[in-house]
């Protein structure tokens, strides 16, 4: 009687235990079904496609209340599974407890059991952690396997497979990267000589291993105008053929003062001839641009004669200061600027007393010159210009200027909009403000004798440009190239521009602040 009674209850855990798996898996299936139904209510409320979700609800409705009536008849199944599995259970112990040999063997199947379930869990955490790795790309039941051996077995053999996968391809992946890193110069090179397009420095072209021996059909050289005859023929001799793209009123090559030294030299000591000299001088001094532009036929070159930059009462002077007047402008003007009349103003610091606004000359660690009340009166200029124009620098010739400027702005993000000549070569702002720095009886400019710094300088501003200096030393200037422009831009800022005194201007400063 005892082993018909072990073969119904084998065959009832059997059922308990399919009715419990279905029935989670049928809850999991369920919850999924009500959160997808919930987010596609949440979306219907608002939003351009709240037509689509409340349409993509009355769908998923059907399909969640199904899911709700599997769930309960699996639920159902399980409560009916479980009851009968009780019932044989109890009778099997009644029938066990009068036999004490069945009673030593019903507690060895219980051990056993409880030795399986342990083992179960066991794995259960194991396939856990590999599950997420590979479920991507090969399915397996997210609910697990519970007691199922039948399930576990097909798992088991699923994981196996995936492992022996997921090794091979680790494998390979490790062979290919040892390649990939053993020809990555060469992949690179073979990626340079096939590209439309490659970018490099005048240098870079010789230096580059991955440029080696490559030839151009085109050399595009942006900026020609600030580089060297020796820098420019590095490119050059790799090209076919050669576009020039330049402005040779602007900043010149930069020359070491060694080999500057050494250039004015040559004619002294009778190294070479005078002719020489004075040719490997203009070599080092004038960019090859500006020696071959007005050289060339017509049909070789060609100037860029609408500006669309600057306001038109900055660019008229620029024009007829640095170009020829040939320059035209297409800007819409200016807007509204809250101390001055004109996109072009000066403040003019020759109304402060001399002791006040002149230049102090640097030694030690930083050499060049400094305006305290430049510096001054450019730092308040520009906090209360601020909230007016966002997009704002400050240019003036000496670090020693800049330093002094950066450190009366005080933040780390306004420093960044201080800086030389140089560093603004090529860039513009909606403001610029530019310091002459220079103030003394003597009328000593020094290196703003080169025009064509200021001509980069002025040449920056989208809508508003504010120069700031003493009239008095510019105007007098001991260099008369110099003073005769500085003439010209006071007399062009009476016509129209805007040109007015410091002490006027810190009032008018005082009066935005407060606003």
């Amino acid at each position: 009687m005892t082993a018909p009674l072990a073969d119904r209850l084998s065959r009832a855990e059997h059922e308990a235990s399919t009715a419990r798996a279905l029935a989670t898996e049928i809850d999991v299936a369920c919850r999924t079904a009500r959160k997808r139904y919930e987010t596609s209510l949440a979306r219907a409320e608002s939003g351009p496609f709240a037509f689509f979700f409340r349409w993509l609800a009355g769908r998923r409705l059907p399909r969640l209340q199904a899911a709700h009536q599997d769930l309960a008849a699996a639920q159902d199944r399980l409560a009916r599974a479980d009851g009968a599995h009780e019932t044989v259970k109890a009778h099997l112990e009644q029938q066990v407890a009068s036999e004490p040999q069945a009673t030593r063997l019903a507690g060895e199947i219980h051990r056993t059991h409880a030795q399986r379930d342990r083992e179960l869990a066991d794995a259960e955490r194991a396939a856990s952690m590999i599950r997420p790795m590979i479920s991507a790309w090969l399915p397996l039941n997210a609910a697990g396997c519970g007691g199922d051996l039948a399930r576990w077995r097909t798992e088991c053999a699923q994981l196996e497979q995936a492992v022996a996968k997921l090794a091979a391809r680790t494998e390979i992946l490790a062979q290919w990267r040892a390649g990939l890193g053993a020809a990555g110069e060469e992949l690179q090179r073979e990626m340079v000589r096939y590209a439309t397009v490659v970018g490099a420095t005048c240098i870079g072209t010789a230096t580059a291993g991955l440029l080696a021996d490559l030839e151009f059909d085109l050399v595009i050289v942006d900026e020609a105008g600030q580089i060297s005859t020796p820098n420019l023929l590095v490119p050059l001799v790799r090209g076919k053929r050669t576009l020039l793209v330049g402005d040779h009123h602007q900043l010149p090559p930069y020359l070491d003062e060694e080999i500057r030294a050494w250039a004015d030299g040559l004619r002294a000591d009778n190294e070479v001839a005078p002719e020489a000299a004075e040719a490997i001088g203009d070599m080092l001094r004038r960019s090859a641009f500006e020696q071959l532009y007005g050289t060339l036929p017509d049909d070789h070159q060609v100037m860029l004669r609408t500006q669309r930059r600057m306001p038109r009462e900055i660019a008229d002077f620029v024009s007829a200061a640095f170009y020829g007047g040939i320059l035209r402008t297409d800007h819409p003007g200016q807007g509204k600027d809250p101390i001055f009349t004109s996109p072009f103003a000066m403040i003019d610091t020759s109304d402060l007393p001399r002791a006040r606004r002149h230049e102090t000359e640097m030694t030690g660690d930083t050499t060049g010159y400094r305006n305290e009340a430049e510096a001054d009166l450019i730092v308040r200029l520009i906090n209360a210009y601020a909230p007016h124009y966002k997009d704002w620098a400050v240019i003036v010739p000496y670090n020693a200027q800049a330093d002094l400027i950066r450190a009366g702005l005080g933040t780390a993000e306004a420093a960044e909009h201080v800086g030389s000549v140089d560093s603004f070569q090529g860039g513009e702002r909606d403001l610029i403000v530019y310091g002459f720095t220079r103030s003394n009886v003597g009328g000593e400019v020094g290196f703003l004798k080169e025009l064509r710094r200021l001509n980069v300088a002025i040449s920056r501003a989208r809508a508003q440009l504010i120069v700031v200096g003493d009239t008095t030393t510019l105007g007098k200037a001991r260099n008369n190239d110099f003073a005769q422009l500085m003439k010209a831009m006071i007399a062009h800022l009476a016509r129209v521009g805007d040109l007015r005194p410091s002490r006027e201007v810190s009032a008018l400063i005082d009066a935005v602040t407060e606003v």
